[in-house]
């Protein structure tokens, strides 16, 4: 059991080596290690070397190239070292515990939200700022359809205290929803494998209480406030609202930029009656409202 527990400690970090290329890319490394796990089930792992042989494979077949930025990396993460720097820096720069909004230092009193949270929400919590490398990988997530790059900045949001301490309290999660024409092009629902990822590790129920009844214009071709909050009015249709009624709800969302889509997201589950409504999201825009066209 010992040798087994190692042998898929070390297939984690396989894992992680292909994140960001192609799901058939995953499900390849998967057969070749149960190949592996049937070939020897009563060796030691270590011993015959299969760790490294497998390695070798993988560094043969997919070279190290860093999610971030694409260049060369020294092997065993995903993102080179200065990526991973940048994004350690992200994810520990002071923000504030109510809506999310970026300060100038840890507790400094916040300029946006006055202490008073997001419109309709309990509590907003993210990774960090819509910067680089943050940037890069919901992109390649969202739209490159590498989605395993969404579970493992899913996974990376959950390593904040904060989030851990918030899940620790919520009864269901719920994604912010694609029209079904627009994930049916793009494959999936991004904010739902971000959702149903955190859902699995701590336990708790991904629901879908709401549908989208309209296919709006792409948020990104919209670069102020008042055009993405008109863009997404009335966008949406409560149709379950049993799934939420007296609970602890959580929003899930890739990046939040002018806010416009959560809160009418809320606006929408309001008749509901949830007991608390706060959200999760990877990444909050510049709250100056630069760099929206990116988004």
């Amino acid at each position: 059991m010992q040798n087994r527990n190692r042998g898929l400690r070390g297939f984690r970090r396989w894992r992680e080596k292909l994140l960001f290329k192609s799901a058939e890319s995953a499900k390849s490394a998967v057969l070749l290690f149960g190949v592996f796990a049937v070939t020897f089930p009563a060796c030691n792992i270590e011993s015959v070397k299969v760790t490294q042989l497998i390695d070798g494979v993988l560094d043969f077949l997919y070279p190290g190239q860093c999610a971030g930025c694409l260049g060369g990396y020294d092997r065993g993460a995903i993102l080179c070292r200065d990526c991973e720097q940048q994004f350690e820096n992200l994810s520990t720069s002071p923000a504030c515990e109510y809506c999310a909004m970026p300060l100038t230092e840890h507790g400094a009193p916040c300029p946006y939200c006055l202490g008073k949270g997001a419109p309709f929400f309990d509590r907003i919590v993210s990774i960090g700022m819509f910067q680089e490398p943050l940037r890069s990988l919901i992109h390649r997530a969202k739209y490159s359809g590498d989605w395993p790059l969404a579970e493992l900045l899913a996974d990376r949001l959950m390593e904040k205290e904060s989030v851990r301490g918030l899940l620790g309290q919520t009864d269901c999660l719920v994604a912010v929803p694609l029209h079904y024409g627009r994930q049916v092009g793009r494959g999936f629902n991004q904010a739902q494998v971000i959702a149903q990822r955190m859902g699995r590790r701590c336990g708790v129920k991904s629901v879908k209480p709401v549908v989208r009844k309209r296919r709006t214009e792409t948020q990104t071709h919209l670069h102020s406030q008042a055009r993405r909050a008109e863009n997404v009015q009335d966008a949406f249709r409560l149709t379950r609202p049993g799934c939420v009624a007296g609970k602890h709800v959580v929003l899930v969302d890739d990046v939040m930029t002018s806010g416009a889509t959560l809160f009418e997201m809320a606006r929408t589950l309001k008749p509901a009656g949830a007991a608390s409504l706060s959200a999760l999201v990877l990444a909050v825009a510049d709250p100056k409202g630069r760099g929206f066209e990116a988004i």
